[in-house]
């Protein structure tokens, strides 16, 4: 045997090691200080140049910065709907390979299954990335854009994606961001990626632009989110309020409070956000659901761009 090349293959094994287990702990744990690389170097019995080769990977994709002052600390690289997926399949997943255990096989054996399976999926399983700053929107919002096209989306986190951008490990992908967002990921724009900013419309802005609602009318707004709640308020509370009584609400709120429906004679919001607790508003008079985006001539060039890179 070449023991030299043992010697190199044991070392890419644990440089792997030492890889996903930063990777699971960036996914599960956002925000999180990591030790230093002299002591992940000693407890897992591997040189620090090594632990500092890992993390200089990591941080080109986004799931962790390191700076001199703060240390190193994991990044989010995901959305909390994400995270929870995340934690809940490798729930099952533990089942799965517990299971198997039972039934005589090895650890050995469970890798060699997985390794086959991941070996017959392809890496990119979007061809279309969707961002946008407030994720509590995001995630519904990359539902709607699915429908739009047809075809999976994936979301990433707006900083995320602007890591990978600027850093520049994206390839052969469209992205897609809202117009108010999309000069900040624009300025780094290289040739293996396709960029489309959406006219995205707040339910606010909608109300703004009706003619056929009376004067003092009580409008209540159902902000999808607490960033939302603060936008809305920053944004659209003082121009709305000098024809209108404007109420703004999360959902939790309204559903702890949900005698203040009685004083509505209108409710608006998006669609997902209002139909997800539709027996609240039986009793308004009036009911507005938006959709986030209009913008058919975006929608068509998205498509454009996933038949061009899917003959490519």
């Amino acid at each position: 045997m070449d023991l030299k090349k043992a010697n190199v293959d044991n070392l890419f094994i644990r440089h792997q090691i030492i890889k996903l287990k930063l990777i699971k702990e960036a996914v599960e744990n956002p925000g999180k200080k990591i030790p230093p690389a002299r002591e992940i170097a000693k407890e897992n019995d591997i040189s620090e140049l090594t632990v500092k080769k890992v993390e200089k990977e990591l941080a080109l994709k986004g799931y962790i910065v390191s700076n001199k002052k703060g240390g190193t600390r994991t990044l989010n690289k995901f959305a909390k709907e994400q995270i929870s997926s995340f934690v809940a399949s490798k729930e099952t997943f533990r089942g799965i390979v517990d299971n198997l255990m039972k039934n005589g096989f090895s650890k050995e054996d469970i890798m060699a299954l997985v390794y086959d399976v991941l070996s017959e999926i392809k890496d990119d399983l979007s061809l279309v990335v969707y961002t946008e700053k407030d994720e509590g929107i995001a995630i519904y919002a990359k539902r709607e854009l699915e429908r739009n096209l047809g075809a999976n989306v994936v979301f990433k986190p707006f900083d995320t994606l602007k890591t990978e951008l600027m850093n520049k490990v994206i390839s052969n992908k469209i992205v897609v961001a809202p117009f108010y967002c999309f000069p900040q990921l624009e300025v780094y724009k290289y040739e293996d990626v396709k960029m489309v900013p959406l006219k995205a419309i707040h339910p606010l802005e909608f109300i703004s632009l009706a003619n056929d609602i009376p004067f003092a009318s009580r409008i209540f707004y159902v902000a999808a989110s607490k960033l939302d709640k603060e936008n809305a308020m920053n944004v659209y509370y003082n121009v709305l309020n000098n024809r209108y009584r404007v109420y703004i609400y999360t959902q939790d709120e309204l559903l702890t409070n949900r005698h203040l429906l009685n004083f509505a004679d209108i409710v608006v919001g998006f669609h997902w956000v209002l139909e997800s607790d539709e027996f609240l508003f039986k009793g308004v008079k009036r009911v507005v659901k938006t959709n986030r985006f209009d913008d058919d001539e975006g929608i068509r060039m998205i498509k454009s761009y996933i038949e061009e890179l899917t003959e490519d």
